[in-house]
């Protein structure tokens, strides 16, 4: 009996030690096949994060030498030119076409190994807004109008003008001098924000910080901390419908609730030289804000009603877009005429296209904020695929004088 149970315990032993063993060998199957998909996925990772670095030289390599870019004369001098130069179309693109957004298309970097994967290059010149930070007492001598035109535009009422203008240029300016009225300096915001702190009034000053900026925003969203964006006559309002629109005062009964059509963020930029690139701005709304198409005095016929200044600002934009009916190359030098179509070169050329063709008007004014060439700032977008994995960068680039390009901001995904 003895014997039998002993031999019934062995096997049992044996039936476990078998399981364990098959445990641990599908574990370390397991983690075998585990680890070689990481390693997998590292190697294409690194495949594609290379596909992204060759995109940055690309982009730096159009971004520096655009400029200098010959003109084709003919349609061999246009193919001689390409043999040359691997990225001449995007340079003669960017160049000819005043700076509107020019993409490489996806491009596989090994042309031996086209399955390899690809990487894309997106180069958008960002001078086709207002930069923010120049629209200050300290700044552009016609800040205030253009801020009226774009609050007009904008479809905030009149009354909320002062307290938004006066509490930013208090937030931007480097002095401790309160701006009008409804300005705010630093002890404004060190109180609200205390009050905040201390939760007495938690709703109407939580967005407030302990300061003003005193100097130069980095990002719009910034603008949800000054106090006329947050408050009208000590009472408070929506900072994100004046940024982005929607109704300003949620909290009053609906048929008093004031709703903001276009919000001011559209009109705005933090980078540029503060002049609207004409042959990249896409928005109208935008264009119709410059002094000289929307004419802000209320001595001109047009102050009250921003439609006139919208309808030329879409002109604008509608010729510019126009393709060329004659089967001319679009890369090749345009006639300097009124029936031409593609980027303005000039002031000239932008009066003569509307005034005898649109048979409207640009004051001379306008030209002061006109770009017909992109200037130093550029938002540079580079995807590299390969095996399923997308690496994205956006960048913002500004070109030197000497040609070298730095980076302001950066931000990748994964």
């Amino acid at each position: 009996m003895k014997r039998h149970s002993r031999k019934g315990s062995a096997l049992v032993s044996v039936i476990w030690l078998l399981a364990v063993l098959s445990i641990l060998i599908a574990s370390y199957a397991v983690d075998a096949h585990l680890q070689t998909r990481i390693n997998i996925y590292l190697r294409e990772r690194v495949a594609v994060d290379h596909l992204t670095d060759a995109g940055l030289a690309i982009a730096e390599v159009i971004l520096t030498d655009y400029q200098n870019v010959s003109e084709a004369s003919s349609d061999a001098d246009l193919e001689k030119l390409q043999e040359d130069d691997r990225w001449y179309n995007e340079k003669r693109l960017l160049k000819s076409q005043g700076g509107k957004e020019v993409s490489t298309g996806a491009v596989p970097v090994d042309a031996l190994n086209p399955e390899g994967g690809t990487v894309t290059v997106t180069i958008r010149p960002i001078e086709s807004k207002f930069n923010i930070n120049n629209l200050y007492a300290g700044g552009d001598a016609n800040f205030a109008e253009i801020w009226m035109n774009i609050l007009a535009i904008s479809g905030v009422p009149k009354d909320y003008w002062d307290g938004i203008v006066d509490g930013w240029c208090d937030w931007r300016d480097p002095d401790g001098t309160q701006t009008g009225d409804d300005g705010a300096e630093s002890d404004f915001y060190s109180e609200a924000y205390q009050d905040f702190v201390d939760g007495r009034d938690e709703e109407k000053n939580k967005n407030y910080k302990p300061k003003a900026r005193d100097g130069e925003i980095v990002d719009l969203e910034e603008l949800k901390s000054i106090k006329g964006f947050n408050e009208y006559k000590e009472q408070p309002i929506n900072a994100d419908a004046i940024l982005n629109g929607g109704v300003l005062n949620p909290d009053e009964d609906p048929e008093n609730q004031i709703v903001i059509t276009n919000g001011i963020s559209r009109f705005f930029s933090v980078y540029g030289s503060g002049k609207i690139n004409v042959n990249a701005v896409k928005d109208p709304l935008v264009l119709a804000a410059i002094p000289g198409i929307y004419a802000g005095n209320p001595d001109d016929p047009r102050a009250e009603d921003a439609s006139a200044a919208i309808a030329i600002a879409e002109k604008i934009i509608e010729r510019r877009e126009m393709e060329p009916t004659d089967g001319r190359n679009p890369l090749l030098t345009l006639d300097d005429d009124a029936n031409e179509t593609g980027a303005y070169k000039d002031m000239n050329s932008l009066q003569e296209r509307l005034q005898e063709l649109e048979h409207l008007d640009v004051q001379n004014e306008a030209s002061t904020y006109f770009a017909f060439q992109p200037e130093k700032f550029f938002e540079i977008t580079i995807v590299g695929k390969s095996f399923g994995i997308v690496h994205k960068i956006v960048a913002i680039a500004l070109v030197n004088e000497d040609g070298k390009v730095r980076y302001l901001r950066w931000q990748e995904d994964p």
